[in-house]
């Protein structure tokens, strides 16, 4: 049987999550919030049409945009500035959006 050598690194992304060595969430939750102020930058124009009532938005906001961001919470550490920095990011999106 041949031995292949294992190369260590320090984090890497599995299933679209930051796993790293020292078992932070600070990676994941800053590669989650990039992900999300990325879709909600593509659904701009949803957001500047005025025809879709703020309702219709919010749910479009809740679950693309929220769903993104919040993808794999479960596994996070969860400490008050993890959720404030996911708290600072869903207001200033929803002033943004409406």
């Amino acid at each position: 049987m041949e031995e292949t050598e294992i190369e260590e690194v320090g984090s890497f992304v599995y299933l679209g999550s930051v796993v790293s060595v020292n078992g932070g969430t600070e990676e994941d939750v800053a590669s989650r919030i990039k992900k999300a102020n990325g879709l909600f930058v593509q659904l701009y124009p949803v957001w500047r049409y005025h025809n879709i009532s703020k309702g219709v938005k919010i749910r479009i906001f809740n679950t693309n945009v929220k769903s993104v961001l919040l993808y794999a919470c479960e596994t996070w550490k969860t400490t008050n500035q993890i959720k404030r920095r996911l708290q600072t990011f869903i207001n200033k999106f929803s002033r943004r959006m409406i």
